[in-house]
């Protein structure tokens, strides 16, 4: 079976990233008479197809209690906190995203993913609601190519000869699931879904519907919107 990695699903469509910030230490200012500031560890949590939710706490903040003891955010990920303290790079948990390349995925769909925080086939196999709507038109195509992989594998089928050959791959891409440092800009989320968007751009409704009559036999009938047509295309191609 091609790289199965034993994840918690609970928190798949949430990533950690622990960093150490700069902020104003109140009282000593208040003391000083003037902005003194401090650096502290803290953890920026990502939340999967989220555009602009990504909250900052200190490390030895609460996350939650359990009877009367309490469970801090570095304790919450305590295998990611102590790679951030060792210097190591921080990965995301579960299956890089490339393994998605014998089912379909472009290389403008990854990064489409990645700017909006989807670091693994499985948070985009449970990713829902308003959250998977962000992906737009890709959404179903991307969608149903996560969970042909994860059924797949539940299956055991290894009879694909490109996952076969993309182990060794994997191995090279690993870099391919380091978290990236900063959080994604709006700006930086809205050229991803246009760059995702764009490979029919050069394409007229006429060619669409040529397109997608030599895959289903006939063309679609009525007058359907463009937006329409290159998702059907899209997902049409994502079959084949």
């Amino acid at each position: 079976m091609a790289l199965s990695v034993p994840i918690d699903t609970r928190d798949i469509t949430i990533t950690p990233v622990f960093k150490y910030i700069t902020v104003e230490d109140v009282p000593a200012s208040e003391r000083e008479k003037r902005p003194v500031m401090k650096t502290i560890e803290a953890v920026e949590v990502r939340f999967a197809g989220s555009r602009l939710y990504s909250p900052v706490f200190p490390v030895d903040a609460m996350w939650k209690r359990e009877g009367h003891t309490i469970i801090t955010y570095a304790e919450r990920w305590a295998d990611q906190y102590r790679d951030f303290l060792a210097g190591n790079d921080q990965k995301a948990q579960g299956t890089p995203l490339e393994m998605l390349k014998p089912y379909g995925v472009t290389d403008a769909q990854l990064s489409l993913c990645r700017a909006l925080k989807i670091y693994s086939i499985e948070a985009l196999h449970h990713l829902e609601g308003q959250n998977l709507k962000s992906l737009q038109m890709n959404a179903n195509p991307l969608k149903d190519m996560a969970r042909k992989y994860m059924s797949d594998r539940a299956k055991g089928d290894t009879a694909s000869a490109e996952i076969a050959a993309l182990r060794a791959e994997i191995d090279r891409l690993k870099t391919a699931q380091a978290i990236p440092a900063s959080d994604p800009k709006p700006d930086e989320i809205e050229a991803a879904i246009e760059a995702a968007d764009d490979e029919y751009k050069g394409l007229t409704e006429d060619d669409l519907k040529t397109k997608i009559a030599e895959i289903t036999g006939s063309r679609p009938r009525g007058n359907p919107s463009r937006t329409t047509l290159v998702q059907s295309l899209r997902e049409l191609e994502g079959a084949a």
